[in-house]
């Protein structure tokens, strides 16, 4: 698919369209070292055929502009994202789709007045709180090495090995294609503003705005713990928290198929 650009505060950002005729749009957000790539199973879907689907670079990702180091933290991101989805959106009504990070962006994205029939949150690492990231990071991964400028490949390719079940070798090489094209010191400066506390309670947030959740764990999930939201007071579609068999963190990538159907009965229903 060809890439379409926007401008937003100066910044082009890339992104790619399926059947923009549609009426219902379905935004998707990658997270942190990858691409809008990482969406490839969701917006070649049969299922999801009959919406409108955008899924977009974020700045220093995929063919988006850099920008300054000044927006590489979770609220100046999700400012950016804002922007973008309300030039886009058509004023139709439109659900916000994430993975990993981009549950945080998300999340922080309710801050900045963005009004979506409906939120998935995917391999969500969302934080609050009462779930700070030593609660549900788990130990003994190769998490670091999204937060280093430069890691070894070998920690790359064992963190890229860690976010999927996927026996498919082409997804493990396109997250290597999009991890080495992050430049510009992105990745220690989101760091740096994270360990400063650069951003909002993302649970209280979601919670205020009452807006409904589709929240999916792959159940084999080795970064984050999948259970660390089964206390939470969120407003999950269907009062549940859906852990997919045989999927890890990228659970989009792993069971697509289920994946897909479950964002197809949500957006459905919350349109009721």
């Amino acid at each position: 698919m060809e890439n379409s650009f926007i401008t937003v505060n100066g910044l082009k950002l890339a992104y790619v369209e399926k059947n923009p005729d549609a009426t219902k749009t379905i935004f998707f957000i990658h997270g942190n070292s990858v691409s809008k790539r990482s969406w490839r199973k969701q917006y070649n879907s049969s299922a999801l055929s009959s919406y409108r689907m955008i899924a977009i670079d974020l700045p220093v990702h995929g063919d988006s502009d850099e920008g300054s180091y000044t927006i590489y933290t979770l609220k100046g991101l999700a400012e950016i994202m804002s922007k973008a989805v309300k030039q886009l959106a058509a004023d139709e009504p439109y659900i916000l789709a994430g993975i990993s990070l981009s549950t945080n962006i998300i999340a922080e994205m309710l801050a900045f007045d963005v009004r979506p029939a409906g939120i998935v949150l995917a391999g969500p690492c969302i934080i609050g709180k009462d779930h700070p990231v030593s609660k549900f990071v788990k130990p003994g991964t190769h998490v670091g090495v999204v937060f280093k400028d430069d890691s070894d490949e070998n920690d790359v390719l064992s963190y890229a090995l860690e976010t999927s079940a996927s026996k498919d070798e082409n997804d493990i090489k396109i997250f290597i294609e999009d991890f080495k094209a992050v430049k510009n010191r992105f990745r220690s400066s989101l760091a740096k503003s994270i360990f400063n506390n650069e951003y909002s309670d993302e649970v209280e947030l979601l919670q205020q705005k009452n807006i409904p959740l589709l929240v999916v764990f792959g159940k084999d999930e080795k970064i984050i713990d999948a259970d660390y939201l089964d206390n939470a007071i969120l407003p999950t579609w269907n009062k549940t928290i859906y852990k997919v068999e045989g999927a890890s963190h990228f659970v989009n990538i792993d069971r697509p198929k289920i994946f897909n159907e479950l964002i197809k009965q949500f957006f459905d229903d919350v349109l009721k």
